[in-house]
């Protein structure tokens, strides 16, 4: 039996494509959720089938692209770069896997107007996603800014990503269209 031996670097980048894309589309049915169950009450948001399966696949996604990221190369990206944005995906996998779990865990064992007092806005509540925001904005804004002065990926992903919208489609992009570089 004979086996074929996939490189490392063609495994990441089908990996960062795929959750990218992954992510990407969870993400809108995610953000789509809250438009269209704007009329609703928050517990019901909270187990709603659509945001349940939304937050565990964005977070699922998240989680490899925070694992993938840095075994993207060689490329012409820098492995800082790479590794930076690896542990902002691994930063926003955490709350999107909490809220399909913890979230509507709790929303099922609490009452509306108990779940809506525990979910207030709050300093302390804000300085839960801190961090994800700010690592975010340094390393999608570093990876954006390095690929475009490199000439390391597409204009448009560098522009998503600088953006700081759709990260998961813009990593995806870069994946697929970032130029390796022959190993020595």
């Amino acid at each position: 039996m004979t086996t074929l031996a996939v490189p490392r670097p063609t495994v990441a980048r089908t990996a960062v494509t795929a959750a990218g894309l992954t992510g990407a589309v969870a993400s809108a049915a995610l953000i789509s959720s809250w438009f269209l169950q704007a009329d609703i009450a928050q517990v019901d948001t909270a187990r709603a089938p659509v945001v349940v399966v939304a937050n565990l696949i964005a977070g699922l996604s998240f989680a490899v692209l925070a694992v993938s990221l840095p075994l993207l190369g060689p490329t012409t990206l820098p492995r800082w770069s790479l590794t930076l944005a690896g542990l902002a995906c691994a930063f926003i996998a955490v709350p999107a896997w909490t809220h399909g779990t913890v979230i509507a865990h709790l929303a099922g064992k609490v009452g509306a107007s108990e779940f809506d007092a525990l979910g207030e806005t709050d300093f302390t509540l804000l300085l839960l996603f801190l961090p994800m925001v700010l690592l975010s904005i340094a390393a999608f804004g570093a990876l954006a800014v390095v690929g475009w002065r490199r000439h390391a990926m597409s204009r448009g992903a560098s522009a998503l990503l600088s953006a700081g919208l759709l990260a998961g489609l813009a990593l995806a992009w870069t994946a697929h269209t970032v130029r390796p570089v022959p190993e020595a």
